[in-house]
């Protein structure tokens, strides 16, 4: 059977950019501390596919905004929108759940441990009763494919370059997230 070679040029149409693209978004977002606001009623948007850029001179709120969109920290006021819905991030396993997640610039790994290991801490699978190391090593093999990683997942992570020790980080909150 053949395609439908027959089709006139007017026929064929371009996807149309949608609203959706926005995945992220913060309206008035502001953080208050004692004596000192770190954040004043920033505007943003995150797009899906895109490189996302946040710059800034130190104190700018970088970090603070950061931690409000992982949960880490709550908003003083301000609204975070999530695939064009309000949400109130409360912590950082609520905001992991909606699939956000922040690798911060200091690395949270354990460098006598292998890149596995790594990409499972606290969150392995377990099969009767028993970690499942095959189950773990495919997903490990797969999430370091997508992220063009050709590491084997029993490397010992402390042998690895700082990128690749950072795509590492990457690699563990997105084996919740399929869209990673």
């Amino acid at each position: 059977m053949q395609g439908d070679n027959n089709m006139a040029p007017h026929d064929l149409v371009a996807p149309q950019p949608v609203e959706s693209e926005v995945i992220i978004e913060t309206r008035g977002l502001s953080r208050v501390y004692p004596g000192v606001t770190a954040l004043d009623n920033v505007n943003y948007r995150v797009y899906r596919n895109k490189v996302n850029v946040l710059i800034g001179e130190n104190g700018a709120g970088k970090s603070t905004m950061m931690k409000m969109l992982a949960g880490v920290e709550t908003p003083s006021s301000g609204q975070i929108i999530l695939d064009g819905e309000a949400v109130s991030l409360q912590s950082t396993h609520q905001a992991e759940k909606l699939g956000i997640s922040i690798i911060f610039q200091e690395l949270n790994l354990f460098p006598n441990m292998n890149v596995m290991d790594n990409i499972f801490m606290a969150n392995e699978f377990f099969q009767k009763g028993r970690i499942n190391e095959k189950y773990q090593y495919a997903l490990a093999k797969s999430l370091l494919e997508r992220l063009e990683l050709d590491v084997d997942p029993y490397a010992p992570l402390g042998e690895l370059g700082i990128g690749h020790q950072q795509l590492v980080e990457i690699a563990a909150p997105c084996r919740k997230t399929p869209a990673c």
